[in-house]
């Protein structure tokens, strides 16, 4: 009940009734006469101090004040710059890595020892997988079977190379094979020369899946592309595109190089991949001799 009471005289008090009035001091002749109440005056000293901080806040986020009130401020300029000398760090940082392993394991040579690892992930797959070219017996038996089935159902074998000929690939670049493809012999693609610094095009729409360096292929980027189809473009410079970007066929994607230890001179690498397994790049289009 006291609470009650309280309350009641509080509010009574903010709602009671004065009148604010201006007099000349000279004639005391009212000049301006205002009736309010507390209540009037506490809203009003609240309106103006939302309103005038709000002003405060926008005048020192927009404009060049902030950097001035704020203490320790940094602009967004530096920020983005800073930014970007991280990511250039954290990569320089990952080449020193390598060349640190690179050099460790041309020590283990040099002394006659076996490196603990002699090669890189990627390398190393392509070199453990499974590409035995040789045809077994049963392979043989196997493929007379589906020769002789086949032998008068022309509608699959016209589909095959239709739904190959439409793969129609743009070359990468306009150079010569110094090196053909020989799944063989562990070359999973044809080398092609070219001048220095010449633009590098994707053979086909596709996504980017990998731009990064590696120790033997040095910059390379891959593209994932339609039919289960994958091309690899190695040594390169420089690349222009990192991983998730959509590219078009034509596209510059890279700039031919001589990066990475298995190359001896400026010139690309190129490899096509299809369901997984290596093919000849000189199955899809001509290059020069």
């Amino acid at each position: 009940m006291e609470r009650k009471k309280g309350k009641k005289r509080l509010m009574k008090k903010l709602r009671s009734r004065f009148r604010l009035t201006v007099l000349n001091e000279n004639t005391f002749e009212e000049q301006f006469s205002y009736s309010l109440t507390p209540m009037n005056v506490i809203i009003m000293f609240g309106g103006l101090l939302l309103v005038f901080g709000s002003l405060i806040y926008l005048l020192v986020a927009f404009t060049p004040l902030k950097a001035y009130v704020i203490p320790d401020f940094t602009d967004y300029t530096y920020r983005e710059d800073a930014r970007r000398a991280r990511i250039e760090v954290d990569s320089l940082l990952g080449v020193i890595q390598q060349q640190e392993r690179y050099l460790s394991d041309l020590g283990y040579v040099l002394r006659g020892e076996t490196p603990p690892d002699v090669s890189d992930t990627t390398s190393r797959q392509a070199t453990e997988a499974d590409l035995n070219y040789a045809i077994s017996e049963e392979d043989s038996l196997l493929r007379q079977q589906v020769a002789y089935q086949d032998r008068y159902e022309l509608e699959a074998e016209s589909t095959r190379e239709v739904g190959k000929a439409m793969v129609l690939l743009m070359k990468p670049v306009n150079g010569t094979v110094s090196n053909a493809f020989n799944a063989r012999e562990g070359h999973y693609g044809v080398d092609l020369i070219a001048q220095e610094n010449e633009p590098v095009k994707a053979v086909l729409d596709g996504t980017v899946i990998l731009s990064s360096f590696t120790a033997d292929g040095g910059n390379v980027i891959q593209i994932q592309h339609t039919n289960n189809l994958v091309s690899v473009y190695k040594h390169n410079s420089a690349l222009l595109k990192k991983e998730g970007d959509y590219v078009k066929a034509g596209q510059s994607i890279a700039f031919i190089g001589n990066s990475g230890d298995h190359s001896e001179g400026p010139h690309l690498h190129f490899e096509i991949w299809q369901n997984g397994v290596p093919a000849d790049p000189e199955a899809f289009m001509s290059f020069g001799k």
